[in-house]
C-alpha cells in the first residue's frame, strides 16, 4: 500500500504561487480600469506615472516567480520530490505566467504576436508530453525551456515597474522602451528555439 505524503515546504510555496495568482490578476485590473493614486517623478524629458496597485501586482508577482525557484530547489535538495509537486508545480507556473502574459496584452503592455506563441509554444509542448507520457516515454525539458522561462519572468517583472505606459513621451516602438523589452524578445526566441527542438526530439515516438 502506498505511503500517503505528507505536505512538506516546497509544495507549500507551490500552494501560495496558486493562492498569488488571483491577487496578481485582480490588482491589475483594478490598477487599469480604475483611478489609482500613483507614484510620480521626472525620468528624462517625460514624467513618470506608476500606479500604486500596478507596483503591488509587480511586486506579488516578483514574490510568486521567487517561490517558482525556491520550492524547486528545496525539494531537490532535501528530496521532497511528491506527486503533488509534480502535478501542480507546472499547473501553478503557467497560471500564474499565462494570466500576466494575457493581461498584458489586454492592456497593451506587451504584443498580442508575442503572447500567442508564448502560450502556444506551452500548449503544444503540454500536448506532446501528453502523448509521449501515454506511451511511457519521458522527454526531459532541454537547457533552452529553462532560458525561455527564465528569461520570461525577468522580463515580465521587469514591465511591471517601467514601461512605455507609465512615461509620458515614450512610445511602445521607442528605443527606450524596446530596449526594456529584449528580454521578452530572447523569452520568445528561445521558445520558438526549445518547442523545435522537443518536437524534433519527441518525434520518433509520436509517430
Amino acid at each position: 500500500m502506498k505511503q500517503k505524503q505528507k505536505m512538506n515546504l516546497p509544495n507549500i510555496l507551490t500552494l501560495v504561487r496558486l493562492a498569488l495568482v488571483p491577487v496578481v490578476i485582480v490588482l491589475i485590473l483594478v490598477s487599469h480600469y480604475a483611478e489609482m493614486p500613483t507614484f510620480k517623478w521626472v525620468l528624462g524629458e517625460g514624467q513618470f506615472k506608476l500606479p500604486i496597485l500596478w507596483l503591488v501586482a509587480g511586486l506579488v508577482f516578483v514574490l510568486a516567480s521567487f517561490t517558482d525557484f525556491l520550492d524547486g530547489y528545496l525539494a531537490r535538495k532535501n528530496n521532497q520530490v511528491t506527486d503533488f509537486g509534480k502535478f501542480f508545480d507546472p499547473i501553478a507556473d503557467k497560471l500564474l505566467v499565462n494570466s500576466v502574459l494575457i493581461l498584458f496584452a489586454t492592456t497593451g503592455m506587451l504584443p498580442v504576436w508575442m503572447t500567442l506563441v508564448l502560450i502556444l509554444r506551452d500548449i503544444l509542448v503540454d500536448f506532446i508530453r501528453m502523448i509521449l507520457s501515454k506511451k511511457g516515454v519521458t522527454l526531459a525539458a532541454g537547457m533552452g525551456g529553462k532560458l525561455k522561462t527564465t528569461f520570461q519572468m525577468i522580463g515580465l517583472s521587469i514591465l511591471f515597474f517601467v514601461n512605455f505606459k507609465f512615461v509620458d513621451g515614450w512610445k511602445e516602438y521607442g528605443w527606450e522602451n524596446q530596449l526594456l523589452m529584449i528580454p521578452m524578445y530572447i523569452a520568445t526566441f528561445f521558445s520558438i528555439y526549445s518547442g523545435a527542438v522537443y518536437f524534433i526530439k519527441a518525434r520518433p515516438s509520436l509517430f
